[in-house]
């Protein structure tokens, strides 16, 4: 054997026992579900794992109602969070905002799946438009292939479709719009007014 081909076989085999001892490690999910009682709190990002985690969490959980969405900044995986995002609503769950609660980007997607939707006072509710790898970017593209898909979307999440329109020219891709109350009840991402100017 020549020992060009001992030395490659030899990195195969390197890289083979490498990849196994990844595959063996438990995966680390940045989502997290702190659960009390009837409701659950809910930290961190989806992302191309977290299918299976809300699908186990759920069923494991039947106790829980409401989920408190608590620091969720986004999402690494859109089409991963918009599966997760219909099997919660499937499971009827309820979503909140507390006063101290910060939610963005993909996360929203969480908030709206909920049925009802509420904040308190104070919640931070942020959007923005969309881009991808290769720099595509919704608020500057002619055709927006997302564009009917997130439309019927809110529409059968009951938020009015014109939500997906506003949320591509309030803010850029690396920038971000805090909604006010105002243009929640407008777009019917809440279900009961919080009175916060009361």
């Amino acid at each position: 054997m020549k020992l060009v081909h001992f030395i490659v076989i030899a990195v195969m085999f390197i890289i083979g026992v490498l990849t196994f001892m990844d595959m063996t490690e438990p995966y680390e999910h940045s989502l997290s579900f702190e659960v009390l009682g009837q409701r659950a709190v809910v930290r961190g990002t989806t992302d191309s794992q977290s299918h299976n985690l809300i699908k186990d969490f759920v069923r494991e959980n039947p106790n829980v109602k409401t989920l408190i969405l608590q620091d969720m900044p986004g999402t690494m995986d859109m089409s991963t969070n918009r599966r997760v995002v219909l099997d919660l609503r499937a499971a009827g769950l309820r979503t909140h905002v507390p006063a101290d609660g910060r939610i963005a980007s993909g996360a929203v997607d969480w908030f709206i799946a909920g049925s009802p939707r509420t904040i308190s006072c104070g919640a931070m509710i942020g959007v923005h438009s969309w881009s991808t790898a290769v720099g595509e970017r919704a608020d500057k593209t002619f055709y927006d292939g997302q564009r009917a898909t997130q439309r019927y979307f809110l529409s059968k999440m009951s938020v009015d479709p014109d939500f997906y329109d506003f949320t591509r020219a309030a803010a850029g891709p690396d920038d971000i719009h805090w909604l006010t109350v105002d243009e929640m009840l407008r777009y019917r991402l809440i279900t009961k007014d919080p009175q916060c100017g009361a």
